[in-house]
């Protein structure tokens, strides 16, 4: 573990003047990007930088790939946009793509631009299949406490976050919470398979509580949120999930906005557990940041009712613009071609072979997750786990050293000049372009242990 006490002079806040001085409420580290390769950033004054979180978990692909530029180039020079009362020959192009990969029995998807729009959009989903099979009281949809699902008011509310909703009370759905999986309350004794069942069966006992004929669909991500953010049930856990579901006519909709396209080293993180939700949603890496793209795939059985008369009473203007479909088909093409899924599994593997040389740091309570996918926990004090008082700044600290190492990383929801919401621990996620080597992930872990022993230096972590 590599220390050091000397202080430099660390990158800073940008202030909201000069040409920023018009950007509402604008909140980055004063480092301006000027270029992008595969894993690397390059700033305004030369210098680089890894991608160490592949943006806000996003960049699957790696930046500035020729193949990408090349076919929005020619999507540009057809056209740019659909009006809609004429076939959009794209947006079949990525639907298809998409079945190509999913579970056999989900095919039909519809495209947004967001992964906030697509998990407003499966809510709404799940609401008018339950109207159009004649269960009409079925609305609500149960979500996990400290869970992410977006930023609109919808989706604020299932996040289940007190710290952000109060913020927007009472103009919040009140939708219903329960507690998600987490080794870290797994009593003593308790194995995590009978645990797991334990988790479980909070789902059954809150629609039975609410009233199987009001409940409509569950959502959860596959893997934990929160300060549990990265945090792998067991296969019992879902599988468990999927029968309560089954038992009670719910929809379960997987969360895969972040674990979908690779990023866990399979193509979708349900594929890890053998269970197939009744719709998936996704963001993030179908579209590789290259156009701003999300989608949702539903079940046949879903897709069943649309298709026998129902009508979806839902649309954006973005909705399935072309030149995002053209981006995603194109991602899924290349994500293939490349093998960047089976390199994911591959390096998830190399990253996660460094796991005890991380939890050396005094500051880090935890590392875990799947394929190129590894959140560490860090906290001030391990036993019992808790961060340090928002007066220390302590996370805005820790960007400034990254930044000065040659790493970015995604912060909070919310920008260094704000309060971490969590207080047991703060996730830092390791999520780099489904492209890098194995080198480059023996780079990336230097300049992270580096990192953190600074940290721990000026914070005076021991």
């Amino acid at each position: 573990m590599t220390t050091s006490t000397k202080v430099r002079n660390l990158p800073g806040l940008l202030e909201p003047e000069g040409d920023w001085r018009n950007v509402f409420s604008y909140h980055p580290m004063d480092v301006e990007l000027a270029r992008a390769e595969g894993i690397h950033l390059y700033d305004t004054e030369g210098r680089r930088y890894i991608d160490a979180s592949g943006g806000p978990m996003a960049v699957n692909l790696g930046h500035n790939d020729a193949r990408m530029k090349a076919v929005l180039t020619a999507q540009l020079d057809d056209y740019a946009y659909v009006h809609p009362v004429l076939a959009n020959r794209q947006r079949a192009n990525l639907c298809n793509a998409v079945a190509s990969v999913t579970p056999p029995s989900l095919n039909a998807t519809d495209v947004v631009s967001g992964g906030s729009e697509v998990v407003e959009t499966a809510i709404k989903i799940a609401r008018q299949y339950h109207v159009a099979t004649g269960q009409h009281s079925k609305y609500k949809t149960i979500a996990l406490n400290e869970s992410y699902h977006g930023m609109t008011l919808a989706t604020m509310a299932l996040s289940g976050n007190p710290r952000t909703t109060q913020h927007f009370e009472p103009l919040l759905p009140k939708w219903l919470h329960i507690q998600q999986y987490s080794d870290y309350r797994r009593p003593e004794g308790v194995d995590r398979e009978t645990w797991a069942m334990t988790c479980a069966a909070e789902l059954e006992r809150a629609i039975l509580y609410e009233g199987p004929e009001t409940v409509a669909a569950f959502i959860a991500t596959p893997h934990g949120c929160g300060p549990d953010y990265g945090v792998v049930a067991p296969a019992a856990y879902w599988r468990e999930i999927r029968r309560i579901c089954d038992a009670y006519d719910v929809l379960l909709i997987a969360d895969e906005v972040i674990t979908g396209f690779g990023r866990t080293g399979r193509w979708f993180g349900m594929d890890h557990f053998g269970v197939v939700p009744d719709m998936m949603v996704f963001g993030k890496g179908i579209g590789s940041c290259y156009a701003p793209l999300a989608a949702v795939t539903v079940s046949d059985r879903i897709d069943r009712s649309f298709k026998d008369g129902a009508y979806f009473v839902h649309g954006f203007t973005y909705g399935g613009h072309p030149l995002a479909c053209a981006a995603g088909v194109k991602v899924i093409e290349i994500l293939k071609e490349d093998r960047l899924v089976e390199n994911s599994a591959a390096m998830g593997a190399h990253l996660h072979a460094q796991r005890d040389r991380l939890l050396v740091h005094p500051s880090v309570a935890d590392v875990r997750g799947w394929g190129l996918f590894m959140v560490l926990e860090l906290v001030e004090t391990r036993s019992p786990r808790g961060y340090f008082a928002p007066e220390r700044k302590a996370e805005q600290l820790l960007q400034s050293i990254t930044l000065a190492n040659g790493l970015v990383f995604y912060s909070t929801l919310y920008g260094p000049r704000r309060a971490p919401m969590m207080s047991r621990g703060l996730p830092i996620w390791v999520s780099p372009p489904l492209t890098i080597t194995a080198g480059e992930v023996d780079d990336l872990v230097d300049l992270l242990d580096r990192s953190l022993g600074e940290w721990e230096d000026v914070l005076g972590v021991r």
